[in-house]
């Protein structure tokens, strides 16, 4: 198998493991339902994925990277979704509202600075880079956020194992494919991101 068939390989199987992680919201949201409402589930994986997608589509524009694009497309319209149930499922949509708000205003910044004239092509992809690697690491560590709990009630039902499973298994992949093509943002982040996913895992298995 030569260089770019085994790219395309791992993008193909990159793409399908993220697409099948960002089902794992099903999960949450199906918790969500049986229980009547959002209390215990926090909306952070919800919020940061959706951000995360935002960025990143903006990053795979300039990077001219079809893989990034569809895969954060397809990321954006699922969190969307999710989002929008997690809002009427809410009592507190005063700061869901502001939530909503700020994501908001984070494409229409992500738009002005792909299209805006003020930095030059190199210094936007290493704008949105650095942003990106931030917003991966906040996404992968958002299921953290429960863990308090989980130590509290010494259960793991607040903590979305299937989420933190898959997040594991998508990072993998991606790291090997940052290096493929030789995407200095992607590689940094997900190496600092893989012992975060490992630990959520041990911490689901408690």
């Amino acid at each position: 198998m030569n260089y770019e068939s085994f790219v395309s390989l791992l993008s193909f199987t990159a793409t399908t493991s993220t697409v099948g992680m960002f089902l794992c919201g099903l999960q949450i949201c199906s918790r969500i339902r049986k229980r009547g409402s959002t209390d215990g589930t926090g909306v952070a994986p919800f919020f940061l994925t959706s951000v995360s997608c935002i960025c990143w589509l903006g990053y795979g524009l300039l990077r001219r990277d079809q893989t990034v694009i569809f895969v954060n497309g397809v990321g954006l319209v699922f969190q969307t979704v999710y989002l929008i149930y997690y809002y009427m499922k809410t009592r507190l949509k005063s700061r869901l509202n502001r939530l909503i708000f700020l994501e908001m205003v984070i494409s229409v910044i992500t738009v002005m600075v792909i299209n805006g004239d003020i930095l030059n092509e190199n210094e936007k992809e290493n704008l949105l880079g650095v942003v990106c690697m931030l917003l991966n690491i906040a996404t992968i560590a958002s299921p953290l956020v429960d863990v308090g709990q989980v130590v509290r009630t010494k259960s793991t039902e607040s903590l979305p194992f299937m989420l933190c499973v898959a997040n594991m298994a998508v990072c993998v992949q991606w790291l090997f494919y940052g290096f493929l093509v030789d995407d200095f943002y992607m590689k940094l982040s997900l190496f600092i991101i893989y012992p975060r996913t490992y630990k959520q895992l041990a911490v689901g298995q408690v």
